[in-house]
């Protein structure tokens, strides 16, 4: 009798977990203890020197060439290996914690907030997923070697302004207490970083610079509070958005370019969302799947696993009540979050050569309302735009 209260939802979940892990065990059985905090260095060959004995065998991931690693006197394989150094960013990454091996090293260009964090971003099919994987030995921070898009890259450290909202939202919704340090810090760094930027925004070597450096303490961050990585509703929105492009076979910029973006837009559909409150109807599960496949191209098996189950009354009832306990301090903090953001639009644009004019035509807007409603059904995370679809507030943007 039991199984046949369970959900299809439910279903389906048992019938991909017997196939897929969602531990990326790899490396496991021969590896060495990671270290309390990945270490850090300035250049490759230095991280490598810093983990690993001379002969050793190394994968590389990502790199043109793999002389430098040769001449200095070390052996490298195609397959198994004592170290995998991975260089680029979370498709790199994901690649290296595929390999066997002892030792992990991540030399960023970008997605620098995941470089020092066993939790990483891959895909299951056309969904993006969080694993638990290998904890990197060491990370690189070459300023030299920074992605030339100078733009994404100061967007990502200001996405986890969003994130580090949500992830006080999550813990007022959960009864716990929220975590201001790290909040704190997320926001003087981002502050700290504009006003830097601001004065070297056109001397791409010293915004370079100031990227790489405020890339590393986003690393620190995150290596502290890992579940901080993507755990935003501008995250989310991005996901589906990427999705959505890869469905009908168009473009779409960097994720860095996209969460920038997308997190003013996700910011003030919060406020309205807290100054408007109003009731809705539940949301409705079967209607939603079926706009993830028909808008994201998906099968239906995964879009079923992926979609958030209904909240029960009890529980809705109650965070429901905590939202509103706690809305003063939310809205706060939102508002502080759309004041950062504002003074670092203003710098983000001007990082491009263009003064940010191909901004305009980098997200169709008409795209936003049915990626904002379907992302909590796309890529799972703990945060206000998961709350708000449980009350009904996004049912109105599926067309």
């Amino acid at each position: 009798m039991k199984n046949e209260t369970k959900s299809i939802s439910e279903i389906f979940a048992d019938a991909l977990r017997a196939d897929d892990s969602p531990f990326d065990g790899n490396c496991a059985d021969r590896a060495d203890d990671p270290p309390a905090l990945t270490s850090h260095y300035s250049n490759a060959l230095e991280a490598l020197t810093a983990v690993a004995p001379l002969g050793s065998t190394v994968r590389v991931v990502g790199f043109d060439r793999a002389d430098i690693f040769l001449r200095a006197g070390y052996r490298v394989v195609d397959g198994d290996a004592d170290v995998t150094i991975a260089r680029g960013g979370e498709r790199e990454f994901d690649a290296a914690r595929k390999t066997e091996c002892k030792k992990l090293i991540l030399a960023p260009t970008r997605a620098y907030a995941a470089a020092d964090s066993p939790s990483y971003r891959t895909k299951d099919k056309a969904f993006a997923v969080m694993r638990l994987g290998k904890k990197p030995f060491a990370a690189v921070f070459d300023a030299k070697d920074a992605d030339k898009n100078l733009a994404s890259l100061f967007g990502e450290v200001v996405a986890l302004d969003l994130a580090a909202f949500d992830l006080t939202f999550g813990a007022y919704m959960r009864g716990e207490r929220a975590d201001g340090t790290t909040a704190s810090n997320i926001a003087k760094l981002i502050t700290e970083t504009t006003a830097e930027l601001k004065s070297n925004e056109k001397n791409r070597t010293k915004a370079a610079e100031t990227l790489v450096r405020a890339g590393e303490k986003c690393a620190r961050i995150v290596e502290r509070t890992p579940e901080l990585l993507h755990n935003s509703g501008a995250a989310q929105t991005a996901e589906a958005l990427r999705m959505l492009y890869a469905a009908e076979d168009r473009p779409l910029g960097m994720r860095g370019e996209t969460e920038m973006l997308l997190s003013a837009y996700v910011t003030e559909f919060y406020i309205k969302s807290l100054t408007t409150v109003k009731t809705e109807f539940p949301p409705d599960n079967s209607r939603r799947i079926d706009s993830v496949c028909e808008y994201f191209g998906t099968d239906v098996r995964r879009a079923c696993v992926y979609a958030t189950a209904i909240y029960p009354p009890m529980k809705m009832r109650l965070y429901e009540y905590r939202r509103d306990e706690f809305r003063t301090e939310q809205l706060r903090m939102l508002y502080e979050i759309k004041r950062r953001h504002s003074a670092a639009w203003q710098v983000f644009k001007r990082l491009y050569p263009d003064d940010g004019y191909g901004l305009k035509t980098l997200i169709d807007k008409t795209d936003i309302g049915i990626c904002l409603a379907l992302a909590p059904d796309v890529f799972a995370a703990d945060t206000m735009l998961s709350f708000l679809k449980q009350t009904g507030r996004l049912e109105k943007y599926i067309v």
